[in-house]
């Protein structure tokens, strides 16, 4: 499988686009496996579907309108056309931000799949496609049975290699170990054109979510006037700049929550909230836990 974009021109500018992915002749699916210190791949789309596995790496995940952060081990399918990134590494997060990223992700074509897709015993499969529109992750012990599955899959060829493949896709149909990514009203409205303003503004934020963001500098990222921008951002995100960024702010405080022992004032001010009625008011809004249970929820299961 190929992906037509030169890495090293993403290295080293900011102008993502739709991204055509070429199967070898008559494949229907293809199963790529990658390793680098980086995710490199700037918020994109593409009429195939998408199952990614993660091996590795840590740091945010935005596909629709849903922003969370990731860690290794975790399974999420987007539909067709579904806007997605995995944003990790210094350049984001960092010099503490985990230097490796590895995933096993499938890529396969609806349209090669049509006819098989009539047959009453895909109507399972045909389903999945439909909620995976949504972005779909799974839980824990459906990812580790079906993430073993793609990876040995990797390793196939053949008929054996396309019988895994219907495994994986009868797996993740018949599990109900899984939520929506993003709700049942949202409709994506973007292009190629957007993606490039909105990925730049992205990265604009992720770097900046610790300081003070004034909303004249977000608008001068996609080259707009503010009341265009504000307009144009909501339209295509279904959030406000301030609601954004905030979710950006709550998903990496609730890391440090985690995985660390500072207490909730200071993690406040880390990830850029000045009031600490405000961080926990807004903590609540996202998560639906004050800041406090959230941890010790989280640590139980941990410990």
């Amino acid at each position: 499988m190929l992906l037509f974009f030169d890495l090293a021109v993403l290295l080293r500018m900011k102008n993502p686009w739709f991204i055509k992915i070429h199967f070898p002749q008559s494949k229907a699916f293809d199963i790529v496996k990658v390793s680098r210190p980086y995710f490199v791949v700037p918020w994109h789309f593409h009429p195939e579907i998408e199952i990614m596995f993660l091996t590795s790496g840590s740091g945010t995940r935005f596909v629709g309108d849903s922003i969370e952060s990731f860690d290794a081990r975790e399974l999420v399918m987007m539909g067709a056309n579904l806007a997605h990134v995995w944003k990790n590494g210094e350049s984001h997060f960092g010099q503490h931000a985990q230097n490796l990223a590895g995933a096993t992700y499938m890529v396969m074509k609806e349209t090669a799949m049509e006819d098989l897709l009539d047959y009453t015993e895909m109507e399972p499969v045909k389903d999945l496609f439909l909620r995976a529109k949504r972005g779909i992750k799974f839980g824990e012990e459906v990812t580790e049975r079906v993430g073993e599955m793609i990876l040995n899959a990797y390793q196939q060829t053949g008929p054996t290699q396309l019988i895994s493949f219907l495994n994986i896709l009868k797996e993740l149909a018949e599990t109900e170990d899984y939520r929506y990514l993003c709700p049942a009203h949202y409709r994506q409205k973007v292009d190629e054109h957007d993606l490039a303003k909105l990925d730049s503004v992205l990265d604009y934020l992720i770097m900046n979510y610790k300081n003070e963001v004034r909303l004249e500098d977000v608008a001068d990222i996609a080259n707009m006037s503010l009341t265009a921008f504000c307009r144009y951002f909501k339209e295509r995100t279904h959030k406000t700049v301030i609601q954004f960024l905030n979710e950006i702010r709550i998903e990496q405080a609730q890391r440090m929550l985690v995985e660390t022992q500072d207490n909730v004032e200071k993690i406040s001010v880390k990830c850029g909230f000045n009031n600490i009625t405000n961080f926990y008011q807004q903590f609540q809004k996202v998560v639906g836990l004050t800041p406090l249970n959230f941890r010790k929820n989280n640590l139980a299961k941990i410990y």
